[in-house]
């Protein structure tokens, strides 16, 4: 044991289990006989040490409270940030803070710098020292660059002149959530359009970042899908139906949300009769709206949740299960229709049509409060572009997208190949190696050149 790494990884994020640790990543790591410690959230460590304490992985939990310090250097994150997608939230909900600092801050490397310096000075260095103590790391691996404990670790390791790898959760992370406030030795990025992001926002170095590609869909190009028939008795749904799939924007995206429940009446009278639909409520937020409705033989209620769910949605860890159930109603679908979200991104690797509805609804509401603003974001704009998807602005130009693909489930194709092309980088079944490689790179151990 003596000659053992031992590598730590942070999974804060209900999607780490999705990104990460559901994906060959973690069998690539054990198997080299790395001795892995994931840390999770204190309320869901439990669930961790059901799924992997068995596979011998260690799972610690710390405190997520934040002090004033980790609120301070937050602040100057978003504020570092001089893009579309921070300027809408300064004006919706950030409530305005930072609005003054951006055009300071977002332009200046040097201040930048000067700030991520003041940081590393005043953050304390108590809340992961014991277990770097405990364990001995080799290298750590912190999967949210972004998020609090992540930075928290990122801290602890960089003072101790330990290997940190670091990875961008999500595509739309680099131009909305704050910048990077501790660049990492080796910084894992999805795509070359994150990759050019982090160099131009972020002031990474170019030799620090590999572009890995998306580990969770490795497993939607090697793992066999459930039948239609397995999969309709799964939902309690019509095997000889059209699917239709409505992903809800949810209600933590709309003030007092009536968008997502109007878009279910209009599916409910437009769609053909031989379509059903399956509203799949999102895994970490709340429809009010639509969550107090039945299902019946239009229309199909689904929240994904694992057994051991809590009241709380976004406490839910989102597991394999969840990803290949996913996986099944992409596939088995005939249309995906979205909110904001990336299953346009997930369902363009099925190949299945996509409308985005950037409408309110019925109702008319101001931009700010609109969901029309999301779509202005900087992560969109790529799915924009592709022609890969319809975005309906109007309830008519909904109606007319919904009769297009129905009648035509091939037009499109060619730009939902770009968008695979763009946001996935490769589909070819070996990104969780990438990532595995990464880390044992940093861990010392060489082995084959990476594809």
């Amino acid at each position: 044991m003596r000659d053992q790494r031992t590598l730590f990884i942070t999974s804060f994020h209900p999607l780490i289990m999705r990104n990460i640790l559901a994906t060959p990543v973690l069998d690539e790591l054990l198997e080299k006989n790395v001795r892995v410690v994931v840390f999770a959230p204190e309320k869901t460590k439990f669930y961790f040490e059901w799924e992997f304490g068995s596979r011998g992985v260690i799972v610690e939990s710390v405190s997520r409270a934040p002090t004033w310090q980790d609120r301070l250097f937050r602040y100057f994150s978003l504020a570092a940030l001089n893009t579309r997608a921070l300027a809408i939230k300064r004006k919706t909900e950030l409530d305005g803070r930072g609005t003054w600092l951006a055009p300071i801050l977002g332009r200046s490397r040097i201040l930048r710098a000067f700030v991520r310096i003041l940081e590393r000075r005043l953050m304390p260095r108590n809340r992961f020292s014991d277990f770097f103590e405990k364990y001995q790391p080799t290298a750590v691996f912190v999967t949210d660059v972004q998020s609090a404990n992540d930075v928290r670790l990122l801290h602890e390791a960089k003072a101790r002149g330990i290997p940190a790898v670091g990875m961008v959760r999500s595509w739309d992370n680099l131009t909305s959530k704050g910048f990077i406030r501790v660049i990492p030795d080796m910084l894992l990025v999805n795509n070359d359009v994150v990759r050019e992001e982090a160099v131009r926002l972020h002031d990474v170095p170019a030799d620090r970042i590999r572009v890995v590609g998306i580990p969770h869909y490795d497993a939607y190009i090697t793992n066999r899908r459930s039948s239609r028939e397995e999969f309709f008795k799964r939902i309690s749904g019509d095997p000889a139906k059209r699917l239709i799939v409505f992903a809800p924007t949810g209600d933590r995206y709309l003030a007092e949300n009536t968008v997502d429940l109007d878009v279910v009446a209009i599916l409910r009278e437009y769609a053909p009769h031989d379509c059903q639909i399956l509203v799949r409520l999102p895994p970490h937020d709340h429809v009010a709206s639509l969550e107090t409705l039945a299902s019946d033989d239009r229309v199909i209620i689904e929240r994904p949740a694992p057994p051991y769910a809590t009241v709380n949605p976004r406490k839910v860890e989102f597991d394999f299960e969840m990803d290949r159930h996913l996986a099944d109603t992409l596939a088995h679908a005939s249309l995906v229709i979205s909110g904001p979200s990336t299953i346009a991104i997930d369902a363009a690797v099925f190949d299945t049509p996509i409308i985005l509805t950037a409408f309110d609804g019925f109702a008319a509401r101001p931009y700010r409060e609109s969901v029309r603003r999301y779509f202005d974001y900087e992560h969109h704009q790529p799915i924009l572009a592709s022609g890969g998807a319809r975005v309906a602005r109007t309830v008519a130009e909904f109606r007319q997208y919904l009769k297009e693909y129905l009648a035509n489930p091939e037009l499109d194709r060619a730009g939902r190949k770009k968008i695979v092309a763009t946001e996935c980088w490769r589909i070819d079944g070996r990104s969780s190696h990438r990532v595995a490689e990464a880390l044992l790179a940093a861990m010392g151990h060489r082995g084959e050149k990476s594809a």
